[in-house]
């Protein structure tokens, strides 16, 4: 059901070895929505790597509290970049830090614009070479990333670079995640609304919202996707193998050509680690659409507009939504 596809060719200019790559991810783009994708460069998904970019978990609690997001630390001016803490009676149950493009480019800030802040980290001398480690990770999945939308491009039938000029001051947002195992006292009386199958439920049914999602995982299953029979399925880790899937946006600009799909995370009673990267254009980008036409007519809006709207409504940034203006 799940396809898996060795991408490594679309890394090299050979337009001959991308074709048979460019139909097997629009068939899975256009089918499901959800792939697994090998053949990635410079090593980053091996183990070691992982290791190293989710040791930022073993850090102090009094260290983390210093990445803490305003709206759980009013004394930090971090609003939308930055650590979220686990809180207890939700279905989304998870830590984490959400890591922006200022880890490899600077002067990006827009003044009043909470969506281009930089990104509180921890120094160097807390845990040497994390920082080299993210960096080449973040830069090779935003790579990835702009290949993968090359790939849909020609698959579209639209100019192969169509749309490089909307991710070039990207703002793409790499996600460290750890989902600790749920005792009686996070259920908050919510228990029952809580359990499902022979699990719990750590991240509720939902659609990313945005273009496409790199997903790399630990050992530990727990995710699943929704097929197009509405039956959910199991996505098992592999190692050196992304989760690839797409987002509402993608589908709404391609007229439904592409899927967006349903999938929620469920714990077992082991804790989880997983690192998303959400690919995703400048917050200047206006969004038409791709061709007129009663199937693809929607107003232009701009991405950062979108995804503020969309994101204040997450758990994790709730009672920010007044920090910016369209």
């Amino acid at each position: 059901m799940l396809k898996k596809i060795d991408i490594s060719s679309l890394y090299f200019d050979n337009s001959d070895d991308h074709k048979e790559v460019d139909n097997l991810l629009y068939a899975a783009a256009s089918e499901l929505g959800f792939a697994k994708i090998t053949g990635i460069p410079n090593l980053v998904l091996s183990k070691k790597i992982r290791k190293k970019l989710l040791s930022i978990f073993d850090l102090p609690d009094e260290i983390k509290r210093k990445l803490y997001r305003w709206n759980f630390n009013k004394s930090n001016n971090n609003i939308y970049r930055g650590w979220f803490p686990v809180q207890d009676g939700l279905p989304t149950y998870k830590e984490g830090i959400d890591i922006g493009p200022d880890l490899i480019r600077l002067n990006q800030f827009i003044k009043n614009d909470p969506l281009t802040e930089p990104t509180p980290l921890p120094d160097e001398s807390i845990l040497p070479g994390w920082r080299e480690k993210v960096q080449i990770y973040y830069e090779t999945m935003e790579l990835t990333g702009k290949l993968i939308m090359r790939s849909l491009a020609r698959s579209l039938k639209i100019n192969n670079n169509f749309f490089d000029k909307y991710f070039e001051k990207g703002i793409s947002t790499l996600r460290l995640l750890h989902y600790p195992i749920r005792d009686e006292k996070s259920f908050l009386g919510n228990k029952n609304t809580l359990l499902i199958e022979d699990g719990y439920l750590v991240a509720k049914p939902h659609f990313d919202s945005g273009f496409v999602t790199l997903l790399a995982q630990d050992e530990v299953y727990g995710l699943q996707a929704k097929s197009i029979n509405n039956e959910w399925f199991d996505i098992l880790p592999e190692e050196e193998t992304l989760v690839l899937n797409f987002g509402l946006l993608l589908q709404k600009w391609t007229s439904g050509k592409i899927l967006a799909t349903s999938h929620r995370v469920i714990g077992y009673g082991e804790e989880r680690f997983s690192i998303p990267f959400f690919f995703e254009p400048s917050v200047e980008s206006l969004i038409k659409p791709l061709h007129n036409g009663k199937t693809n007519n929607f107003k232009p809006f701009y991405y950062g507009d979108y995804l503020w709207n969309v994101t204040t409504k997450f758990v994790e940034q709730k009672g920010i939504k007044h920090f910016r203006k369209k």
